[in-house]
This record gives structure tokens, C-alpha cells and sequence, in this order.
């Protein structure tokens, strides 16, 4: 049984996370902290279960098989989803300007971190 001081007991989290292992790391730290965990790999599927699905938070992967991700951030920043980028692409000076006050983790992140911040800015909303 994991030590973290975060639970995120009862919420439903979207992972979308194109790299198979890495999602399999998130979704497995995440469901420990009492979360229930929807995955995507692709943009297309990440743009369908944020339209179609409730949740209260997202972990977002910048880069997906080559497609950015934005068009999906942009729909969590417009109908207000707190969300976390999990991303490789050092773009954070970027990311902030563009959706002010994201928390970006950078890759790799412990499971750890990643779900404090996780739970930090669902708490925040």
C-alpha cells in the first residue's frame, strides 16, 4: 500500500498518454490514490471522452503520435476541467502563457508528483 499524503478518492481522471507503459504507470500511481481512470492514446479518442464524458481532472501529454494536444486542452480550459500537463517537449514557458496558471510536470515524473499536482489543481477548481 502506497504512503502519499494525496487520495483522490472518488474522482474520475482522464489519462491521455500516447507512450503504452506510461500510461499503464499514470493509470496504476492514480487508481492506488483512489482514483477511477479513463485512458486515451490518441488525439482523436482523448477529443472524444473529454466531450462526452464528466471528470474532474485531466493528465495530458503534449505530443501525441506527432499531433499536439491543444484542441483538447482547449476544450478543458473552456468548459473549466483542471488540468495537468505531463509532457517531454520542455515546453513549459510556452504552455503557461498560453493557458495561464497550468501545472506542468515534466517527463519523466515520479507517480508520486504527478498525482499531488494532480490533486492540488483539482482542489483548486
Amino acid at each position: 500500500m502506497m504512503t502519499q499524503s494525496v487520495t483522490l478518492q472518488g474522482k474520475r481522471v482522464l489519462v491521455v498518454e500516447d507512450e503504452f507503459l506510461v500510461a499503464l504507470d499514470i493509470e496504476a500511481e492514480l487508481e492506488d490514490c483512489g482514483a477511477s481512470v479513463v485512458c486515451a492514446s490518441t488525439l482523436a479518442q482523448a477529443r472524444a471522452k473529454a466531450e462526452g464524458g464528466a471528470f474532474d481532472a485531466v493528465v495530458l501529454d503534449l505530443n501525441l503520435h506527432g499531433e499536439a494536444s491543444y484542441p483538447v486542452a482547449d476544450l478543458l480550459h473552456e468548459r473549466q476541467v483542471p488540468f495537468v500537463f505531463h509532457t517531454g517537449q520542455g515546453e513549459k514557458a510556452v504552455l503557461t502563457r498560453r493557458y495561464p496558471g497550468v501545472t506542468v510536470c515534466s517527463k519523466p515524473c515520479d507517480g508520486r508528483s504527478l498525482a499531488n499536482s494532480l490533486g492540488r489543481v483539482i482542489s483548486m477548481r
